[in-house]
């Protein structure tokens, strides 16, 4: 069974990751991050999965193929952070996007405007904000249900099933149908 995964702002090459998100992040060295990550990516994703990477994969052009090393068929909705020539990428993704539609979902590195969901989108799948969150309009709940931020901060630094996705998309239309 193929199965999909989600995960966004793994930041591979960014020393100064290690700084602003200490303690999703408590690693003495970008090295020993990698590592990690690596191991938790590969220890969910299979080799013929697909995985959705939201954008800010690395930093460094060299650091782009830590992408070799991890499973799972790639593919990238760029980040603000994904910087580099296209052809530096699709050396190691399968496909780039800059927005892709998933399910009734969008997928984006950003959160997109409120407008930007409408009818046909019911959930925006994001990243970008790694440790925090979409509030709600009076910003009295924790984060907008239509919203879902895959950054890796969010997630123990491993890729998430689509199944979480899913639930969350049902719970939506649960309350808004």
């Amino acid at each position: 069974m193929i199965n999909t995964w989600f995960i966004s702002d793994t930041h591979f090459g960014h020393k100064n990751i290690l700084e602003y998100e200490k303690e999703a992040r408590p690693f003495s060295c970008l090295e020993e991050m990698h590592e990690v990550m690596i191991d938790r990516w590969n220890s969910v994703v299979n080799r013929k999965d697909i995985i959705y990477h939201l954008g800010d994969f690395a930093f460094g052009r060299r650091n782009i193929q830590i992408a070799e090393r991890l499973n799972g068929k790639k593919k990238l909705i760029m980040g603000n952070h994904d910087i580099y020539s296209s052809s530096d990428y699709i050396k190691y993704f399968d496909k780039l996007y800059g927005v892709i539609f998933w399910n009734k979902c969008i997928l984006s590195h950003m959160p997109v405007s409120e407008d930007g969901l409408c009818v046909r989108w019911f959930l925006n799948v994001h990243g970008h904000l790694h440790s925090k969150n979409v509030l709600d309009k009076d910003n009295s709940n924790w984060h907008d249900i239509n919203y879902f931020n895959v950054s890796c901060e969010q997630n123990n630094l491993t890729p998430i099933h689509e199944d979480i996705i899913l639930n969350r998309l049902k719970r939506v239309f649960e309350l808004n149908w």
